[in-house]
């Protein structure tokens, strides 16, 4: 009986060290290819500073909130900068246009941004974003 339940045991410690084995590693972070080429410079929540390229919200050249009850998109084209503010489960985003206006909207505080700097791809929630600021328009490809 005692060779069955240490049999048992081994059979148990096993598949749970085999199922732990990749743990905490990481694959190479994949760049949405964004239809258009932004640039950026991003500050994140521990002040940490980046330039960055193909610069995409989910993939796309657009950011998406909902301001009051509307869901909206605002196009990288018609903003100048970003600032992020984490509230509950959205973030409130500041978003200063090129005409001068401003307005605020709600994202999700989950949804992830993309971009290449001089050294890394780079993957970033929005959550963890302080400021981004738009370098003009798009560069070519």
């Amino acid at each position: 009986m005692k060779k069955s339940w240490y049999f048992g045991l081994g059979i148990f410690i096993y598949f749970l060290t085999i199922g732990m084995g990749n743990m905490g590693e990481r694959s190479v972070i994949d760049i949405p290819e964004p239809e258009k080429n932004y640039a950026v410079a991003f500050v994140d929540q521990t002040d940490v500073s980046m330039d960055l390229e193909k610069f995409s919200f989910e993939g796309q050249t657009y950011f998406i909130g909902k301001l009051g009850r509307a869901e909206i998109s605002i196009d990288f084209d018609k903003i100048d900068s970003v600032l992020f503010i984490l509230q509950d489960n959205y973030v409130k985003a500041k978003v200063s246009l090129k005409d001068g206006k401003a307005l605020e909207i709600l994202v999700d505080k989950g949804k992830n941004c993309y971009g290449i700097s001089s050294f890394a791809n780079i993957r970033i929630e929005v959550q963890d974003i302080k400021k981004i600021t738009m370098h003009g328009k798009a560069l070519n490809n």
